[in-house]
């Protein structure tokens, strides 16, 4: 899977503590996914040894390939 990440999303990770293999995982099998638009999507999911509720990762699909927007922490889907 090829994935590209926005400066801004490099930022919150460095500053969050989530590596790019944690994106990658949250990505590849999420807890859930809140889908924003067509390619736009939240997807979450608890990470094993962190405090966080859930890390959130905002990606868009363009082709085969995800570009990673923001990254989150504590995220906590609403109904």
């Amino acid at each position: 899977m090829e994935v590209r990440y926005r400066s801004h999303a490099v930022e919150r990770m460095i500053k969050r503590g989530i590596s790019p293999h944690h994106v990658e995982d949250i990505l590849e099998s999420p807890d859930d996914v809140i889908r924003q638009s067509m390619d736009k999507v939240i997807a979450y999911k608890r990470i094993e040894g962190r405090n966080d509720n859930s890390v959130a990762v905002v990606a868009v699909k363009e082709g085969q390939a995800w570009e990673v927007i923001t990254v989150m922490i504590n995220f906590e889907a609403r109904p």
